[in-house]
Formats: structure tokens, C-alpha cells, sequence
């Protein structure tokens, strides 16, 4: 099978976004999960490569995958990039070509999921990635060549389907 890897955004995509920030490593733990992302990523993983693509630019990553452990899914998590380990943040395109270099497949096999239309998806679509915006906040869709929107994980398969990775 031809490897294809699924990314995520940390928080207001996997986990509800935290309140205030306590530290390194402090506060995750009682910070809740999106509600349907722990059992997707779960049933995602048998066909995709998961990582993390994050702006996070305090944590480490034990720290994150430390708090992604809370609800379940720090095990699935083949690579986690942040600001802190790239050195720049989404949707800079530097950060992107470091992540495709780094995962070595070509950008149309890679597909960025986040809470942020423009920082998590439009910067990934740019790169020749496919993206798709997770809105739990509206009814408003964005659609395009290489993107869509879901308004909860329940969609992400067919969405998938939709911008051609069947088997999702």
C-alpha cells in the first residue's frame, strides 16, 4: 500500500483549546478531547500514518505527547512537529516543506485536519498538500480542489473519500 499520512492540529482540533497556558508539561491533563477525535484517530490508524502539526512553541514533545496520552492517543501518533521543533510556525510555508522533507512522501499524499482555516489548512493546501477544516463553531463550508470542511469527526472518512483517498 502507498504510504499516506494524516496530520492533525493540537488544540481546537485534538483537544479543546486550554484556557491559559501553566507551564511546561502542566495543565493538559485535565483539558478535554474533542469530542469523537480519540475513537477516529483509533480507526484512522490501521491505513494512515498519524502526526501532530502544531504551533505549540513551549512544549517539548513528551510533554505533548504526555498530555495526548490523557485521552488516549499519544501511542498513535507517528511524528509530532511544532513551532518549537521547526522553528517557524504555521502557515509558513517553511514549515510545511520541513514536514514533507522529514515524513519523505510527496505533498499530494499528505492531508493536514485543523481548527484553523488559515493557519492549519490554506498554508498546507499551498504546499500541494490536502487539508480540511474542522469548523465546530459554525455551519459555514469551505470547499476546494484539495480542501473541504467537516463539522465533526463523524465526517472525516467521507471527507477523505471525497478528496480522493478512498479506504478512509
Amino acid at each position: 500500500m502507498t504510504r499516506r499520512v494524516l496530520l492533525f492540529d493540537w488544540g481546537g482540533t485534538l483537544m479543546q483549546t486550554m484556557p491559559a497556558y501553566l507551564g511546561y508539561g502542566r495543565g493538559w491533563e485535565s483539558v478535554a478531547p474533542v469530542p469523537g477525535a480519540a475513537a477516529m484517530l483509533g480507526q484512522l490508524k490501521a491505513t494512515w500514518e498519524l502526526g501532530l502539526a502544531s504551533n505549540a512553541s513551549e512544549s517539548e514533545e513528551d510533554e505533548i505527547r504526555a498530555a495526548l496520552d490523557t485521552m488516549g492517543v499519544g501511542v498513535l501518533m507517528d511524528r509530532i512537529y511544532t513551532y518549537r521543533s521547526v522553528g517557524r510556525p504555521k502557515p509558513w510555508p517553511d514549515f510545511w516543506m520541513h514536514v514533507l522533507s522529514d515524513l519523505g512522501v510527496q505533498p499530494s499524499r499528505v492531508v493536514m485536519v485543523g481548527d484553523d482555516f488559515m493557519g492549519d489548512v490554506w498554508g498546507a493546501v499551498n504546499v500541494g498538500m490536502s487539508g480540511i477544516w474542522l469548523n465546530r463553531q459554525s455551519k459555514d463550508v469551505r470547499e476546494g480542489e484539495r480542501y473541504g470542511t467537516i463539522h465533526e469527526y463523524s465526517e472525516l472518512p467521507a471527507m477523505l473519500a471525497v478528496l480522493g483517498f478512498e479506504g478512509a
